[in-house]
């Protein structure tokens, strides 16, 4: 049923029976089908073209491709009979008064997100703003790749799921399982889903363990809380487990099952539903249920495979295994299932199945049921989630007491506290205000009348024309005709004029109005008022800092494509926002004015850009309109990031290839308007250094000494440990905390001061990928820190064997001067044991004696962001400063001498550093990609062989329990991923579908500038070395994008004679 704004705004003041939720899922696991039967038991679509029409997918890409592209919301109206738990009571009249039953109204706000990796961030800001999850899982393809990313979504966020088992059809029709089979296939999809928690809560178990022990350490006194883990995991007996098959329209859950076999067995719902999953059999002699132990060796099925599966078999069997339509018709009738007899001898197979078991067992009833019982209201969620939100803010100490209180309570008549977690960009021409009103019933009536006088009228006049044509050839008397009619009242002719600009006008875009996609946690908000906007840089400390002043215009309830105006909206709801052009990029937080917030949109994105294009209009005079456009979509794009670079190239980073491509056709189409042309995806890389076993062992290898003015300083560069490395790579976030705790220098302050986050493209660059940021680890002290990487440097034999003077220790820790690039990165700058430079871990006052400390450091920065490979940021590095030697104690010109000396070291530092790095062998690391396929048997072999054209390599391949299908995990290089989704479907008819996620940088074992030397290699290879140096050519073709010096022989053999054919 469709809702008035009255009935909406009515809901919506009883906080406690509302429900927000979103739809998250692997990729084509069935999120949108699900949707559309939501939907369509509030009429909002057919019911017969539930799970086809992809209400959600508004845009039309999305329908093309079959998935969701963009998180979209819509509010559902549930009415249900709420049957309180039975309580023993003495007294009559309190027993009759606890069981009565009653009638409960819930508005549940649903937003279905989008399933495909590069459009995770999408999933992140739906589980932002809701305070439950429902959870797919295809029962076929079992827990994927996305599956796990969802539920650590659900688990970082605090949300309470529950778990759908979708596409059981699938095991019906395709793969062909008798109940009992498909009943041991669903107990193992619910374990694998148990057991991806279970880790979830081991890992949180392990930290806390830590930081208790930590606490112990420094003399606290604290008690160790035990935790009970038993209501995290799904139970179907439990009722948060829904069995379903969106695309055929049904679904259950126990509780249902129960009710229905209730007054048939004379047993209490209460006491079947413990009984109706696991273990558990009817013993045909006693009509008594018992358990595994009871059997005594007698084939006996589970209740769940007699009481249900059986029946739902039994009607697929019926309908299209075997059809048989006379047993079709008796379980219609016993059932008393309202078809029609022409819907009943249907040829259509599939619509015949979804049109009787979507009225026996509608999957809307079950899912909006279990949703309403197991989720909680905001009220309730609030109090358990929203802590954790408060206390990771900056500035949280700061944070006013009251607001606090507010939140954590969902107060709707005290302070306003709102999260805004996206800027949707509508036609303004959409927005309802600007849409013409819907006619009443009596006023389409009078239109109906007008329009059938002025048609009979007309036909008059024509007739009277026509005669009056007939009767005299006279000119004047046919004018004059004509004259009389059109004097007529409500008549005239309409002149036909040919469109003469139609032609010369250019393609205009239409106006977008901003829209923010917010919940809000506490106050009410109305049109019409003044609230204080916080961007995601705001901090309490300083409270005159990106904050400004706005006014709501406007209040709307999304629903979908279609959007519904309200005057307020109250605590624990989600609402569209308008008035916030200008003041908001992306997200953000309102507070009511003079009120000192809380930041609530510091998350940054959880899949950072990594596939990046320069962009340039085909007609150059319309520059500014693609960076209008640009504009729109970094506002409107959360997983965007858009920049000018040095040279003035335009620059749009993207998630992945199907973004990208999402991102340009939205820029031609919709935000510039224009004809854009882009160059070839540009990728990050990396450069390392590595021992090369065949080299002899030296000590002072990658040492360099750099005399300049009166100072003569030993630089030594060698490569950092792996694991030490990889653990800098999964703290970066932590290690940019420390450098902010310690006090950075002047070249920190100066680039705290550039980071922009202006209303503008951003004028930042460089790469915008950080040491691996998908795979953060959690925020830890500087003390565990230091700790972990002390025990990593004693456990590394790396140099320890083969160069005896040189030997990683704990000791290092202390001597740590700076991370880079970008004082957060893979690569460690240590002082001098003499302490020249400043330490960043050392408790000790000591002075430090060099007096340009930030020359070397600054240089040191430069080296790493910029390597002598390709010019690209540099990984696992360590330069250590061994000796700063005064070898003048007096100097003529001191003054000058100094001036010079500032600046000019930091340029000499960083060559001194590549002149090191290029003694060691030096190797490219290219991005790569994790790639999880489902494969068939039958089209593994064409998986292998795509995989293998495009230099990956297999790391894992395995079977799916119970299925045919192949679960095939392989590493491929992002640059050599474009255009491999496309193919692989190609190749296997579209039985494989792959999904990419960005995994790190891995090095190719190969030196770029390696040739045949020694006689064996020139024997087999030629002066000219026939193999191909695959690392050279990533070099040389990333030398040649950025205008750097190539080395390459554009004439290989000059003394050969040319031959040049003739015509």
């Amino acid at each position: 049923m469709r809702l008035s704004q009255k009935e909406i705004e009515h809901l919506q003041e009883n906080t406690d029976d509302i429900r927000n939720i979103c739809i998250l899922a692997h990729v084509d696991h069935g999120k949108t089908s699900l949707s559309d039967s939501l939907l369509a038991s509030n009429g909002i679509i057919s019911q017969r073209m539930a799970g086809q029409i992809r209400y959600l997918d508004a845009r039309p890409d999305e329908q093309l491709r079959g998935i969701t592209m963009e998180s979209s919301a819509i509010s559902l109206y549930f009415k249900t009979i709420h049957r309180p738990h039975k309580e023993k009571s003495t007294d009559e009249k309190e027993k009759s008064s606890i069981e009565k039953p009653e009638i409960k109204e819930y508005l549940i706000n649903l937003i279905d997100s989008p399933g495909h990796v590069d459009f995770s961030s999408e999933v992140s800001i739906a589980s932002r703003l809701c305070d439950g999850a429902v959870v797919l899982v295809d029962v076929v393809e079992g827990v994927c790749s996305q599956t796990i990313s969802v539920l650590r979504q659900c688990w970082m966020d605090k949300l309470k799921p529950v778990l759908v088992l979708n596409k059981i059809d699938r095991l019906i029709t395709e793969l062909q399982m008798t109940p009992s089979e498909a009943y041991q296939h669903l107990s193992q999809v619910i374990e694998q889903v148990n057991s991806v928690i279970g880790s979830f809560y081991a890992g949180d178990r392990m930290q806390e363990d830590y930081l208790w022990k930590e606490k112990l350490e420094k003399g606290e006194k604290i008690e160790f809380k035990e935790k009970d883990d038993s209501d995290i995991y799904f139970s179907p007996e439990k009722n948060n487990v829904i069995f379903a098959s969106a695309i055929d329209g049904w679904g259950f859950n126990i509780a249902q099952f129960a009710v229905i076999y209730e007054k048939k067995l004379g047993v209490s719902r209460e006491r079947l539903q413990k009984f109706l999953w696991g273990d558990f059999y009817l013993d045909p002699k006693t009509k008594k249920v018992i358990t595994s132990k009871g059997l005594r060796g007698r084939n006996l099925k589970p209740l769940f495979v007699n009481f249900v599966l059986n029946n739902i078999w039994f009607i697929y069997n019926i309908a299209i295994l075997n059809h048989d339509q006379e047993k079709l018709e008796k379980v219609v009738k016993s059932l008393k299932i309202r078809i029609t007899p022409r819907e009943l001898r249907s040829k259509d197979k599939k619509q015949l199945i979804k049109t009787v078991m979507s009225q026996w067992l509608p999957v809307a009833n079950a899912v909006l049921l279990t949703v309403a019982d197991k989720l909680p209201s905001p009220l309730e969620s609030q109090k358990q989630r929203i802590e954790s939100i408060l206390d990771s803010a900056p500035g949280a100490e700061l944070i006013d007491h009251q607001l606090r209180e507010n939140v954590i309570d969902c107060c709707k008549n005290e302070k306003l506290s709102c999260y805004i977690s996206k800027m949707l960009l509508i036609p303004t021409e959409e927005l309802p205000e600007n849409q013409k009103e819907a006619l009443t019933h009596d006023e389409l009536i009078e239109r109906g009348r007008q329009a059938r006088a002025a048609a009979a009228k007309a036909a008059e006049a024509v007739k009277m024309m026509e005669q009056a044509q007939n009767e005299s050839d006279d000119m004047y008397a046919r004018a004059s005709e004509s004259k009389k009619i059109e004097e007529e009242p409500g008549f005239k002719f309409e002149d036909e004029e040919e469109d003469l600009t139609a032609d010369t006008q250019e393609n205009v875009t239409e106006k977008e109005t901003a829209i923010g996609f917010a919940r809000i946690y506490s106050g009410t908000l109305s049109v019409g008022d003044e609230v204080s906007v916080l961007q995601p840089r705001f901090n309490p400390s300083k409270p005159h800092k990106y904050i400004s002043t706005t006014k709501i215009t406007g209040l709307y309830l999304l629903m979908g494509r279609d959007m519904i105006s309200l005057k307020k909206v109250l605590a624990g709801n989600i609402v569209g926002i308008k008035g916030l052009d200008g003041h908001l990029l992306k997200s953000g937080t309102l507070v009511n004015t003079g009120t000192l917030g809380i930041n609530l949109a510091t998350r940054g994105m959880t899949s950072p850009p990594i596939v990046k294009v320069a962009l340039e209009p085909e007609n150059p005079t319309q520059m500014d309109k693609l960076e209008k456009g640009l504009e729109l979509l970094n506002q409107a794009d959360p997983c965007v990031k858009t920049y000018v670079q040095g040279t003035g190239e335009h620059i749009l980073a993207t998630a992945g290839e199907l973004h990208l491509e999402r991102c340009l056709k939205d820029l031609r189409e919709r935000f510039a308007g224009i004809e854009i042309s882009s160059s070839k995806p540009v990728i990050p890389y990396r450069e390392t250094i590595v021992v090369n076993m065949d080299s002899k062992p030296d000590p002072n290898r990658g040492t360099q000494e750099l005399v300049l003015g009166k100072y003569k300083i030993i630089f030594q560069t060698v490569p950092l440990p792996t694991k030490v490395t990889e653990y800098l790579m999964h703290n970066t976030k932590n290690i940019a905390g420390f450098e902010k705790q310690i006090g950075k220098g002047d070249q920190n302050d100066k680039d705290e001061a550039g980071d922009n986050t202006n209303i503008k493209i951003d004028e930042a660059e460089g790469d915008e990928l950080d040491d691996n940021e998908i795979q953060q680890s959690r925020v830890i002290s500087m003390d565990e820190f230091t700790d972990k990487l002390g025990k990593l440097f004693d456990g590394t034999e790396n140099l320890k064997n083969r160069e005896n003077e040189f030997v990683w220790s704990s000791d290092m820790v202390n001597r740590i001067s700076s991370f880079g690039p970008k004082n957060k990165g893979s690569n460690i700058f240590f002082d001098s044991e003499k302490h020249d430079v400043r330490r960043i871990f050392d408790k000790s006052c000591s002075k430090q004696r060099f007096e340009y400390p930030f020359s070397l450091l600054s240089g040191f920065q430069l080296a790493t962001s910029a390597g002598p490979l390709a010019a690209e940021q540099m990984q696992g590095v360590a330069v250590f400063l061994k000796d700063i030697i005064d070898i003048s104690s007096e100097s003529d010109n001191k003054v000058s001498e100094v001036a010079n000396l500032a600046g000019r070291l930091i340029s000499s530092t960083r060559d001194m550093i590549h002149k090191g790095f290029r003694e060691w062998s030096p190797r490219i690391m290219l991005a790569m990609y994790t790639c999880d396929i489902q494969a068939a048997t039958e089209v593994l072999g064409k998986v292998y062989a795509v995989v293998q054209k495009r230099r990956g390599s297999v790391v894992k391949e395995e079977l799916k329990e119970g299925t045919s299908f192949f679960t095939v995990t392989a590493k491929i290089p992002v640059v050599e991923a474009f255009g491999f989704s496309e193919e692989i479907r190609k190749r296997t008819s579209g039985a494989a579908s792959p999904q990419l996620v960005f995994s790190g940088f891995e090095s190719i074992d190969e030196d770029p500038f390696w040739v045949p030397t020694t006689e064996e290699e020139l024997k087999e290879l030629g002066e000219f070395a026939d193999r191909e140096n695959v690392a050279r050519r990533y070099m040389n073709s990333i030398r040649k994008r950025k205008g750097l010096f190539v080395d390459e022989k554009v004439v290989q053999r000059a003394e050969k004679q040319r031959t040049l054919k003739k015509d």
